[in-house]
């Protein structure tokens, strides 16, 4: 009788790679993460070594979609924006993050360097105006990312009412106005250590009115390119980015100005009675 032989390595390899399963969702694994659940099938006990390879691997993870989209948001956003909502979304980061992330830094800025976008010494501005200045801004520098997310379902319906060329649905409209108004912010952060040199001067209340006009044009072209292929002429295209951007616009300073008036009721009731009792002289009598 002849002694079985051993097994050949083809015959033995099908046992060897036989399927595991998920240690998340118990999944039988056939690759290098569940088609369930989208866990890597490669875990291991955690050290320090895995902390170490862990820790850049995250922030690369994070960082190459964000500088990714402010770059096509900015060199080219209409086709950008298409592309976003025709499905092509893996290389983008996601819009409420990005918008988060964005206005997050921005309020830490205005936190930590106490930043005044405004004259603080315009001898023209009344001691209890800048009163009613300076708590308004304290207060939205604290909120500013949750301001802009608030403002999102507004902001998109005007973007859906000019853009109405587009054939885009209200989602989709937010989703715009989202990647949009963080794009916009991001133009403000870039200028905000700028500011901090000019704080509360007259330079630095112009610089930050030159940047309200270079988001206001940025928002002009990013909408009015999205209506790129529709039969609308260039002049009609941006024409409409306009609107849809001044209404944004509009609706933000309304609502500021709301909140500003809410913060300060009392004060400016005070100043308007001071006002009335004691009206500023008039000019030389003729």
């Amino acid at each position: 009788m002849h002694a079985p032989s051993a097994p050949s390595p083809a015959t033995a390899a099908p046992a060897a790679a036989a399927p595991h399963a998920c240690l998340n969702c118990g999944t039988a694994l056939h690759d290098r993460f569940c088609a369930h659940c989208g866990q890597a099938a490669d875990t291991h006990r955690i050290t320090l070594g895995h902390w170490l390879h862990d820790i850049p691997h995250s922030i690369w993870h994070v960082d190459k979609g964000l500088p990714y989209t402010l770059q096509q948001m900015l060199r080219r956003p209409g086709s950008t924006l298409q592309r976003y909502l025709a499905g092509q979304r893996a290389p983008f980061f996601r819009p409420l993050s990005y918008l988060l992330i964005i206005t997050g830094l921005i309020t830490f800025l205005y936190v930590v360097l106490h930043l005044r976008p405004y004259n603080m010494h315009d001898p023209a501005m009344p001691a209890e105006l800048r009163a009613v200045q300076e708590r308004f801004i304290t207060f939205f520098s604290k909120y500013i990312n949750w301001f802009a997310v608030a403002l999102l379902p507004l902001t998109a319906a005007v973007v859906r009412l000019f853009l109405r060329r587009g054939r885009f649905n209200y989602a989709e409209c937010i989703t715009v106005a989202t990647l949009v108004t963080g794009t916009s912010h991001f133009l403000t952060l870039v200028v905000l250590p700028v500011l901090y040199f000019l704080n509360g001067t007259s330079r630095g209340q112009l610089l930050m009115m030159g940047v309200m006009l270079l988001t206001l044009a940025y928002q002009t072209w990013a909408y009015g390119s999205l209506l790129q292929g529709t039969a609308l002429s260039a002049w009609g295209r941006y024409l409409r980015g306009w609107a849809a951007a001044m209404g944004g616009y509009l609706i933000t300073l309304i609502i500021a100005m709301n909140i500003m008036i809410l913060l300060n009721r009392e004060q400016i009731q005070a100043f308007i009675e001071h006002k009335t009792q004691h009206p500023v002289p008039s000019a030389i009598a003729r």
